[in-house]
């Protein structure tokens, strides 16, 4: 078999349009580890949009390598201010909620910042569920708070929830490898983009203690209608978040 080396893999990831081709074909090399077959296997299977983390198994998120099961919402580094504020607002002996975890990405982030803080993770993908364990998170499979425990519903000091956000109208203008690869309930967020960030702000008001925080990520355009919804439920907007690139991408509020 001809061997591929890291150039040839660039130059085929360059002619494909991927924009970070260097360093794409880095991880793919790196995680062939010298088997000729499996990288020739990776850029097919690059080449056809498939996310690199699912053909990799892993994705980085804020310095953390998080493991990665194909079929799981892949971590953005868009999310990570909100997690960094998420660190900041967890008490170390406090009780946290991450919503729609996915892949614990941001559990991992909280309980490694804050490792005798009790945090748990919830996802309707049973899939993700089992990969975020994998993570070392505490997951339950279920919908929104459904699954967590009973002990842990009230007297939380912190949720946080990177819930589908994109407006149903708009699902078909994602990417294209996006809509082929990955399931729009990972994106769906109903007609006006809200209806989960709705239910997520109506639970997190029965579980949080008074003065307890929420963060939610939205859409650039979203900040105004969602800081409705939360004023609307008693919570007060603290901080809108904001990603690297200065673009708005999340809010996060006080209850109480």
């Amino acid at each position: 078999m001809t061997l591929l080396t890291t150039e040839q893999v660039r130059a085929e990831l360059t002619r494909g349009g991927f924009i970070a081709a260097t360093e794409e074909a880095d991880e793919l090399v790196e995680a062939a580890d010298g088997d000729p077959a499996t990288l020739a296997d990776f850029l097919r299977r690059r080449m056809t949009g498939e996310p690199l983390a699912w053909i990799t198994r892993s994705s980085s998120f804020l310095g953390r390598t998080i493991a990665i099961t194909p079929g799981v919402y892949v971590p953005r580094w868009q999310s990570e201010a909100l997690a960094r504020h998420a660190i900041e607002l967890l008490p170390p002996l406090g009780r946290a909620i991450d919503l729609c975890t996915g892949s614990g990405a941001l559990a991992v982030t909280l309980r490694d910042a804050h490792p005798a803080a009790r945090v748990i993770g919830t996802d309707l993908n049973p899939v993700a569920v089992e990969c975020a364990r994998r993570n070392g998170v505490e997951a339950y499979c279920g919908d929104l708070f459904d699954p967590v425990p009973q002990a842990c519903r009230t007297e939380v000091d912190l949720i946080t929830s990177i819930a589908p956000y994109v407006p149903t109208a708009l699902l078909d203008r994602l990417p294209r490898d996006t809509m082929t690869f990955e399931s729009p309930l990972a994106y769906d967020g109903g007609d006006d983009g809200l209806s989960l960030i709705t239910k997520v702000a109506t639970g997190a008001a029965d579980s949080l203690v008074v003065g307890g925080s929420l963060l939610i990520e939205v859409g650039p355009d979203q900040i105004e209608p969602a800081t409705g919804v939360l004023t609307d439920m008693g919570f007060v907007i603290t901080r809108v978040l904001v990603d690297g690139d200065g673009d708005a991408r999340g809010i996060a509020s006080r209850y109480g």
